[in-house]
């Protein structure tokens, strides 16, 4: 069985343009109603509000596979994350 890591980077969910939709997603979610346009629009894509926060790394641009004699990891390039990404997280799967 081999493992596999990845890395994620996210921006906080107290983001201004995020937390208006997610306001607008929860009253409509619990009134069983359709997302107006722009709020449909802005969550396109994700299954679930939370994953809007999470933000794409490029490999070469944000990070590098970092190897040396019987090493292996990824080599952040804090400087160059995208503007607001507050965390990054390095999941390990099986």
């Amino acid at each position: 069985m081999g493992m596999s890591t990845r890395i994620e980077a996210f921006v906080p969910d107290t983001d201004k343009e995020y937390q208006k939709h997610k306001q607008v997603y929860d009253v409509c979610t619990k009134a069983d109603v359709s997302l107006p346009k722009e709020t449909e629009e802005y969550f396109k894509g994700c299954d679930e509000p939370e994953q809007k926060l999470q933000v794409e790394l490029v490999k070469g641009q944000h990070y590098i596979i970092y190897g040396r004699d019987m090493e292996e990891g990824f080599e952040v390039e804090l400087s160059q994350l995208p503007e607001g990404v507050t965390k990054i997280r390095f999941i390990n799967s099986w």
